[in-house]
């Protein structure tokens, strides 16, 4: 039988171990605006040849002259529908080049509807970009590798937090999983100060760190009109950047400069006029939109063959 002393004993253990476990930090327990279907996935949208179109074999082969079906198939994974216009694709290689295949285009694609965050189903959007001739002269059979990129404009919104707190401690997570939609282009950190106190006049001062980076495999470009074109060895990945939360007196560079090796950047803001009567360890939204630019990338490619 348990003497109650002993009980007491163990209801002072148990009181000790509950506040040990309590950390210095404050943990918020916060969850991303987009934690539901992504998990690390970065692409907002993917891209790949139907596997109809074209369809060939070396035991089927397509002859010369003959029409070539080119369709590029879309699914987005993003939460809003990236409207007409804003996606497009075209051959490149061989198959881009008149003197070898003829009836290659650049085309833009219809809207491509956002995913369905209930059910975290997608929906696929098909794109013609041929049909295409082979202009070729071949004396055995052959075959040839299609490929192609693929090009779209969508503004990157990610959802974090800030903390208007002079107790470093009080400081909790500013990039809870999920905070980035599925992007190639991503807020990789955010880092804050303390809200640095002017007693004076009772208004505060801070500064955060936001940390960009492609994490993707393609380009970032200027715009759609700069997709497939020409970039030299200097080229230089850009973006625009705006950062809108409880203040109005956000201040942040507007542009975006990657590093060239790294792919990342990083951008000073500073907060003015911080309320210090209404300090705390709660954490208030900010929304970080990046935009003006376009994402370029390639399509995986496909192989067909042809007979004389």
């Amino acid at each position: 039988m348990v003497s109650k002393k002993m009980v007491m004993v163990f209801l002072l253990l148990g009181v000790l171990f509950i506040y040990g476990c309590e950390g210095s930090q404050t943990t918020s327990g916060l969850q991303g605006a987009y934690a539901n279907c992504f998990g690390d996935n970065i692409q907002m949208v993917s891209a790949g040849f139907e596997n109809y179109a074209p369809v060939s074999s070396e035991e089927n082969p397509y002859e010369p002259g003959e029409e070539i079906d080119i369709t590029v198939v879309f699914e987005s994974f993003y939460t809003e529908d990236i409207e007409e216009g804003n996606v497009k694709a075209r051959l490149t290689g061989d198959a881009a080049l008149e003197n070898i295949f003829s009836g290659a285009l650049i085309q833009s694609a219809d809207t491509i509807y956002g995913i369905d965050t209930e059910t975290c189903l997608t929906e696929d959007t098909e794109l013609d970009i041929g049909p295409i001739i082979y202009q070729g002269d071949i004396t055995t059979k052959v075959s040839k590798e299609i490929t192609g990129l693929y090009c779209y404009a969508q503004p990157v919104v990610v959802k974090g937090y800030l903390y208007f707190t002079e107790d470093s401690t009080e400081i909790g997570e500013n990039l809870p999983s999920g905070s980035n939609p599925p992007s190639s282009v991503q807020v990789t950190k955010i880092e804050q100060n303390p809200v640095d106190v002017d007693r004076d006049d009772n208004s505060g001062d801070m500064r955060f760190k936001i940390y960009v980076q492609n994490l993707g495999s393609g380009t970032i470009v200027e715009s759609l009109d700069d997709c497939f074109g020409y970039r030299d060895t200097g080229f230089d990945e850009e973006l625009h950047i705006s950062v809108t939360g409880a203040y109005d007196t956000i201040e942040c560079p507007e542009t975006v400069k990657l590093s060239r090796d790294e792919r990342t950047d990083v951008v000073t803001c500073k907060i003015t006029g911080i309320d210090v009567t209404n300090l705390g360890a709660a954490p208030s939204e900010i929304t970080i939109t990046m935009d003006e630019f376009a994402y370029e990338d390639e399509i995986p490619s496909t192989t067909i063959w042809l007979e004389p």
